[in-house]
Parts: structure tokens; C-alpha cells; sequence
């Protein structure tokens, strides 16, 4: 009987040392899984703040011309000819070579095709009007890839950012050709347009 009572004074004594050993236990459960929490709620929080500083920081994503109409002398030379009699014909320059670029997307190996044609007013002669644009191609494909390089793949997805992109094309085209001169692109067409 006397092992009885000892196994007993024992398993009693083992009791409070179990019972404090569940507890640690559970309290490092408790803990472990509350660290996991807090540290989903840093990094999403993080996240977030970091897309937001960059798209408050992103600044403007159209590349500005450097060509000023000063520098332009052939502004002068390209003048309308006279046989513009009210009509609303137009030609088409579709000499223009495709632009691939990559585009404004952090580690992605997508690019876009873009093929161009200009639709010119036929107020200026056909001739006069491609060796101009022959002679500023250099710029106009310059301006081209900067432009469409600093476009995010989000920023060419819908028809509304298609014709955006397009007026905005048309302007700078018609201000690195035209200077201070009545423009004379009327718009731009989309010969291609692939994303890879």
C-alpha cells in the first residue's frame, strides 16, 4: 500500500508540472500564430503603401518633344499649297516602320508591336509632305518608342486608352512636323497593334 500512496504523492506532484507544461505549450501556440498574423498584417500594409507612394510619385507617362519651333526650319518651306478648295480629301503615308518596345512593366518579357499610318490633309502636296516626314522620321520613331516604352500594359488595354494614345500621338507628330504651322495630320490609323 505504501508504493500505492507514493505512486500517488507522485502522479500528484506530476499533475502541476503537466498542466504547466500544456499551458506553455498552448500559450507558444498562441503566440507562434499571433506572430504569423501580425506579420501578414506589416507586409500587407507595406504592400499598399508602396503602391501608393508609386503611383502618387509616377509623375506624368508622356515623353515631351524636344524639337522647338525655332529649331524647325523647315516649317517655313512646308506650306500648304493653294489647291485646298474646301474639300475634305485626305492621303495616307503608311511608309512609317513598326515600333517593338517593352513596355513600362517591372521584370516582364511582354512587348507590343505598334504599326502606324498617317492620314495628312490634302492640303499639302504628297511630295512635299513625305520628304518632310522622311527627314523628321528619326524623331518621330524616337519620340515613338519613348512614348510608348513609358506606357504600362493597363494603359493600352481599352479603346478609350487606344484613342487617347492615339490623339496624343497625333499632336506631338504634328508638333515636331508643323512647329508653328497650321497642323496637317488629321489623325492617326493603327496598322498593327500586338502584344506579346
Amino acid at each position: 500500500m505504501a508504493d500505492e500512496e507514493e505512486k500517488k504523492d507522485e502522479d500528484a506532484k506530476d499533475e502541476p508540472k503537466e498542466q504547466a507544461k500544456e499551458q506553455a505549450e498552448q500559450s507558444g501556440a498562441k503566440i507562434s500564430i499571433l506572430t504569423w498574423i501580425i506579420m501578414a498584417v506589416v507586409i500587407a500594409v507595406m504592400s499598399g503603401s508602396g503602391f501608393v507612394l508609386g503611383r502618387l510619385l509616377a509623375g506624368s507617362s508622356t515623353p515631351k518633344t524636344t524639337d522647338s519651333p525655332q529649331e524647325n526650319p523647315q516649317t517655313e518651306e512646308i506650306v500648304p499649297d493653294g489647291s485646298d478648295t474646301g474639300s475634305k480629301e485626305t492621303w495616307y503615308y503608311e511608309e512609317l516602320e513598326s515600333v517593338v518596345v517593352n513596355p513600362d512593366v517591372p521584370g516582364a518579357t511582354r512587348y507590343v508591336r505598334i504599326g502606324l499610318n498617317l492620314e495628312i490633309s490634302s492640303g499639302l502636296s504628297e511630295p512635299a509632305a513625305q520628304k518632310l516626314v522622311e527627314s523628321k522620321k528619326p524623331l518621330l520613331m524616337n519620340w515613338l518608342n519613348l512614348y510608348f516604352k513609358s506606357l504600362t500594359l493597363e494603359e493600352m488595354r481599352t479603346d478609350a486608352d487606344l484613342r487617347r494614345i492615339l490623339s496624343q500621338v497625333c499632336d506631338a507628330f504634328n508638333e515636331v512636323l508643323f512647329g508653328d504651322a497650321k497642323p496637317q495630320i488629321k489623325r492617326i490609323l493603327i496598322r498593327e497593334f500586338n502584344i506579346q
